[in-house]
């Protein structure tokens, strides 16, 4: 987490790290639940544990603008709903987030805008309310498909 002050791939010895930096390298390795981690190679890491461990590399530098790409990519269900909950403490703690997905079920109850994208282009843009309706994801994706809203969720279906 601490090569994330540098953007290295690791930690190299001329790299030196002031106690403000080992203090906030820890706070954010306890709000993503990651301590354990801290002696382990990224690479005997599980997949959901790699994504922690990069989300944590990003937050030691306090972002303005956190960007999620496929976010819950390859994680299992329990891990995928983790890793959003994740996000949704970090847009409760006033982060701006921008994730791009396929799945509607990955977009948190916080987040208020969408746009569409097809081909490279925006289709449809704003209000989440509005922009996420059958008639719009049909037209996206380019099948019949049946929205369903529950707690401030989606879940798409086969229209």
């Amino acid at each position: 987490v601490l090569s994330g002050f540098y953007s290295s791939d690791g930690i190299w010895q001329h790299q030196t790290f002031e106690e403000e930096k080992l203090n906030r390298a820890k706070e954010v390795m306890d709000l993503l639940s990651i301590s354990e981690l801290q002696d382990r190679a990224f690479s005997s890491m599980s997949t959901g544990e790699q994504r922690k461990f990069l989300l944590a590399r990003s937050l030691v530098n306090d972002p303005a603008v956190l960007v999620f790409d496929e976010p819950t990519s390859g994680l299992d269900m329990s891990t995928c709903f983790q890793y959003l909950e994740i996000i949704r403490e970090l847009i409760g703690m006033g982060k701006k987030v921008v994730l791009v997905t396929h799945h509607v079920h990955e977009i948190p109850p916080e987040v208020t805008r969408v746009i569409l994208l097809k081909e490279g282009k925006v289709i449809e843009d704003g209000n989440k309310d509005e922009i996420l309706t059958d008639t719009n994801l049909t037209n996206l994706f380019d099948w019949p498909i049946k929205l369903v809203k529950e707690n401030g969720y989606y879940q798409a279906m086969p229209g």
